[in-house]
């Protein structure tokens, strides 16, 4: 199957190309600075460019059959903007695929995303999701919830920190809930969503098999290196002081107000469309990371 795949070089993406070439598709892929090191290279061709950019977008999805769309932001930078790249990025690539006959777009969005979503990350998502199941192509959307595995920036994050410092910082009383999905079952659910018709017309929730607590996660990893590390708890309201007064001046800037809404709002999904349409029994926190960290 011919397939193109936007945000190709991040971390998910660069799981899924692997999956995929292994599955013996041929993928176009938009690139921007990241190179890819695939040996397959006969199964693979690169489109230099920029998301946001029309033409850019026309010649990577030009000849696929099936899109996915891995294009995300956290935090806003001075080019990327929530508006610019989610909603309206999206709205053009709706655009294009109609254009160019694309059967079907994958797209990756994030569970709590609502139209009166409580930031904009989650709104702009809405947006993005609104445009693609309007768009009269067919769709998948899966909907994850925190992302854990190989390359990922929150495990390996927490690991450095509980590495490197006495002290592990939580912000507020930590008892935010999440739903740690390993990357290998939101890889399996993305690949499976190109040719399962169970798939077709759905958001779908993918998420881990148990729900945590914050702390609950630090005292896992903390157990896993054998380190003893005090918690310093920081009160919400300073750190969404802090976070105002970093996000004028710093793009992306390391903490955001919208982050810390979504941290305290939390993670959590129903694995019921999961397991039904693409038969997976979730992983826990625990026995992804045997799998991670071995």
């Amino acid at each position: 199957m011919r397939i193109s795949v936007l945000g190709g070089t991040g971390f998910i993406g660069g799981h899924l190309v692997r999956r995929l070439l292994a599955d013996k598709h041929q993928l176009t892929l938009l690139t921007n600075k990241r190179a890819l090191d695939l040996s397959l290279s006969d199964q693979f061709a690169t489109v230099p460019g920029r998301f946001e950019n029309y033409d850019a977008l026309k010649a990577v999805v030009s000849g696929a059959e099936v899109v996915y769309h891995l294009v995300g932001l956290i935090a806003e930078t001075k080019s990327k903007t929530f508006k610019r790249t989610v909603a309206e990025g999206t709205a053009k690539l709706v655009d294009v695929c109609r254009e160019c006959g694309v059967r079907k777009i994958i797209y990756l969005s994030a569970i709590g995303t609502e139209e009166h979503a409580a930031t904009r990350y989650h709104q702009t998502k809405y947006l993005a999701e609104q445009a693609i199941i309007n768009s009269g192509i067919d769709y998948t959307i899966l909907r994850p919830s925190l992302i854990f595995g190989e390359g990922d920036g929150f495990v390996s994050m927490l690991n450095r920190m509980i590495k490197s410092s006495w002290f592990t910082p939580v912000i507020g009383d930590g008892r935010y809930l999440f739903q740690p999905v390993y990357i290998d079952d939101l890889i399996e659910a993305l690949a499976q969503s190109a040719t399962n018709d169970a798939a077709k017309k759905q958001t779908i929730e993918i998420v881990g098999a148990e729900k945590l607590e914050y702390v609950q996660i630090l005292n896992i990893l903390k157990a896993r290196l054998n380190k003893k590390r005090v918690n310093l708890h920081l009160p919400f309201l300073f750190m969404k002081f802090v976070a105002g007064t970093m996000e004028p001046f710093l793009k992306p800037a390391p903490l955001t107000r919208d982050q810390l809404t979504m941290m305290r709002q939390g993670n959590v999904g129903d694995p019921t469309a999961m397991k039904r349409i693409f038969n997976i029994e979730p992983r826990s926190f625990e026995s992804g990371l045997d799998e991670y960290l071995r």
